[in-house]
């Protein structure tokens, strides 16, 4: 299969092999067995204030401590699938801001996102019962000989980068599909994370599973999520899977919202726009 998909990268246009992609991932969608997302957990799109979440008082409080540290043990690389700088802080804020004292990562990839969430957690280890971070990946990302380490640049390895935060106590590494991983869990997690490369088939039963793994209150957060399949500003990639996703389990009745931050107050990428594909979900 992978020889497969290398043929066809190297044989279409990238737009063709785009097009392409969004075809095959939106049949299997249609394909894949019927699941149900409880939208109960899930706090009220009315009740939910971007401004107050990121922006508001006191939730600028510790960020450039914060950012200092993390720019000594984290490098940014380019052209990878990976988190950008503006919406790695936007996490920070949003989990500074919530408190969760349980948070479910998917997909680790580098890490950049797991140490700003490591971050803004570790405020609150001292106080009392000590925050749980859990993140997952298909692979083993603390071992830089793999080869999905080598594709993804892992030269060091998020546990070691969290160990020098003071953070590595606080984060739990597991190896795993994302469905398997959330299959039968019940109300664990304050918050959760989606951030993994997977096609519209399974950010759709992930998200299903998701919002049975969620405690009443908390917050599912999903990345790659492009209203109506259209590009953020000038930017012409999309990834529309996530948008499909939601909009199946909308389509089956589910009183489910995405509801994209948007515009951020700081840029997302050196040199670029403010925009974030991070969108909250939230229920009607």
């Amino acid at each position: 299969m992978r020889v497969l998909k290398r043929l066809v990268r190297n044989v279409l246009p990238a737009r063709a092999h785009g097009e392409l992609r969004r075809a095959v991932h939106a049949w299997q969608l249609d394909r894949a067995p019927v699941m149900a997302a409880d939208v109960a957990p899930l706090p009220r799109a009315s009740e939910i204030s971007f401004s107050d979440m990121l922006w508001g008082d006191g939730m600028a409080d510790g960020w450039e401590k914060a950012k200092a540290s993390i720019d000594e043990v984290f490098r940014y690389a380019p052209g990878i699938h990976a988190m950008d700088p503006g919406s790695c802080r936007a996490i920070y804020h949003l989990i500074r801001r919530f408190q969760p004292r349980s948070v479910l990562e998917i997909g680790t990839n580098r890490g950049a996102s797991t140490l700003h969430a490591a971050m803004a957690m570790r405020e609150r280890r001292n106080a009392g019962r000590p925050p749980r971070l859990v993140t997952v990946d298909l692979f083993d990302v603390n071992d830089p000989a793999t080869v999905e380490a080598k594709r993804y640049r892992i030269s060091t390895p998020p546990r070691e980068m969290l160990a020098r935060l003071d953070c590595a106590d606080m984060v739990e590494f597991s190896i795993a599909r994302s469905t398997d991983y959330l299959n039968g869990r019940e109300a664990e997690f304050d918050f959760i994370l989606m951030d993994h490369a997977a096609a519209a088939d399974i950010v759709y039963r992930d998200i299903a599973l998701a919002t049975r793994a969620l405690r009443p209150g908390g917050q599912l957060l999903i990345h790659s999520y492009f209203p109506d399949r259209k590009p953020l500003g000038t930017e012409e990639r999309v990834n529309s899977d996530s948008y499909l996703a939601v909009r199946r389990l909308r389509r089956q009745g589910a009183r489910l919202v995405a509801l994209p931050l948007g515009a951020l107050p700081w840029p997302t990428k050196p040199g670029g726009s403010n925009l974030t594909s991070l969108a909250l979900l939230a229920r009607e």
